[in-house]
């Protein structure tokens, strides 16, 4: 088992190429011609361990060094590791088939490493394997290509087709483009997968296939996480066709929305502004038992709530339309009992049982109204609507500008009270978390209260200590 963990460094930093055609170029072509791949993408090691300067970790950073330097050696670290996941159209059947593609130098000294490393290796003229439970991995003249599964059994059958998948044309569409984003981790995702998946799933005519296999066609979403001094970034990026972006529609900003959940300090909030008509409208088309099917394989209550959403599906449970806020001043949140604001447009399904039950909910709140199709709460009367609405945190001042928007400011939130166990020192790190989104994509931005250093050391730094405390 052990040298089993030697396995990550020796795929994990392999790079440069003796082809013309870049890693990256190859794993665009396996991603294309392998119909089953649902996320994508790369890690770039190197900047993740030069950022999180590994070397000045207490007692462990010289030997993780001298671990790495041996690999160093013989192979690069200039390049990022490329994986891609497969996944199965099947709901009960969760286990990714799991692939990780880099460079590597020198086939031969990496070979003789990995031996002296306790791995067998079948050698032949087009690669050199090795089988072994879950895991199978090779190396070509240029490539390390890397295969696992649980109860994986046909190692080498993935193998020599991924390396024939790496070799098809590479094309020229979202797939490149998404594997040359910029970033520490790269993460694409394969719309059209998903939705074939559903192909697979239900009963759809053959009309409506390639109608939705058009509708799908080249869209993607990527999200590219950025290791940044004071903060992580995650820039969020969607590749719709226009058909598709009309059932997603997110045009709107949630203004209107933010306006419901009243006046105050508030130190956390969720608002979204959706269609979800366009949405349920895309699920009857295209995959009317979906509903059903996530029914069957869940508990009685989620079953039940599905059997009450009756005929207009999601969009009988809420519009689309809906907001919360954790109202109190900074520092009071935790040593008190939480206040809330909230707000949501019901849909038809849900309106009648709402209806009789506001009025026993009510009694809880401060006040809840249900005018039509809206329902607005609040549990204290000095957070009701008045017009100098939210008094949002610094940093926080984008809140509702993008129909789907969020905040968290830690540095307002007294977490002494909340069971968070041993996290609650790493919680203490941060300073605020921000959403915002849109059709387009959108930006997710935590912010730490160290802002002199990279993210990264913030937290080894704190993951050290921690363990100092503990074998102390």
């Amino acid at each position: 088992m052990i040298k089993y963990l030697f396995l990550p460094f020796l795929i994990l930093f392999s790079c440069s190429s003796k082809n013309n055609r870049t890693l990256s170029e190859d794993v665009a072509a396996f991603v294309e011609s392998n119909s089953g791949i649902s996320y994508f993408g790369y890690v770039d090691i190197k900047s993740i361990l030069d950022k999180s300067e590994y070397q000045s970790i207490e007692k462990f950073g010289s030997l993780i060094a001298k671990e790495i330097s041996i690999f160093d050696r013989l192979i690069s670290q200039e390049q990022p590791i490329f994986y891609a996941l497969e996944t199965s159209s099947k709901l009960e059947e969760n286990t990714p088939l799991i692939y990780a593609f880099a460079e590597i130098k020198n086939r031969d000294s990496l070979a003789l490493n990995i031996q002296k490393k306790g791995f067998d290796l079948d050698k032949t003229d087009a690669f050199d394997l090795h089988e072994s439970g879950d895991i199978a991995f090779a190396l070509t003249d240029n490539r390390v290509i890397f295969v696992s599964k649980r109860g994986l059994s046909e190692g080498r059958k993935f193998i020599e087709k991924a390396i024939e998948n790496l070799n098809e044309d590479c094309p020229i569409d979202r797939v490149k483009e998404i594997l040359s984003s910029k970033g520490d981790v790269v993460i694409g995702a394969k719309i059209s997968t998903a939705f074939n998946d559903l192909i697979k799933s239900h009963q759809i005519d053959e009309s409506h296939e390639k109608e939705l296999k058009k509708l799908t066609k080249n869209s993607y979403s990527r999200a590219a996480i950025n290791f940044k001094r004071g903060s992580i970034d995650i820039e969020l990026r969607n590749y719709l066709s226009d058909q598709l972006k009309h059932y997603f529609d997110l045009s709107s900003n949630a203004n209107n929305v933010v306006s419901k959940l009243g006046s105050g300090p508030v130190q956390a909030a969720f608002v979204m502004n959706a269609d979800m008509k366009k949405t349920q409208r895309l699920i009857d088309q295209f995959a009317p038992n979906l509903l059903t099917e996530i029914g069957k394989n869940s508990n009685g209550q989620v079953r039940f709530a599905i059997a009450m959403l009756g005929d207009e599906g999601l969009a009988g449970l809420f519009s689309g339309k809906l907001g919360i806020a954790l109202m109190g001043k900074p520092n009071n949140i935790g040593k008190s009992k939480p206040e809330f604001n909230f707000y949501i447009e019901l849909g038809n399904s849900i309106l009648p049982i709402a209806t009789e039950l506001v009025d026993g909910l009510g009694t809880n709140l401060a006040k809840l109204n249900l005018t039509g199709h809206h329902l607005n709460g609040f549990t204290s009367s000095s957070f009701l609507t008045r017009n100098n609405g939210l008094n949002l945190p610094k940093g926080c001042e984008n809140f509702g500008k993008k129909p789907i928007s969020g905040f968290i400011n830690f540095d307002g939130i007294d977490i002494s009270n909340f069971d968070l166990a041993e996290n609650e020192r790493y919680i203490k790190l941060l300073k605020y978390l921000t959403i915002e989104m849109d059709t387009e994509g959108g930006q997710i931005h935590l912010e730490v209260k160290n802002k002199k250093k990279n993210v990264l050391k913030v937290f080894v730094d704190e993951v050290s200590r921690d363990f100092q405390e503990r074998i102390n």
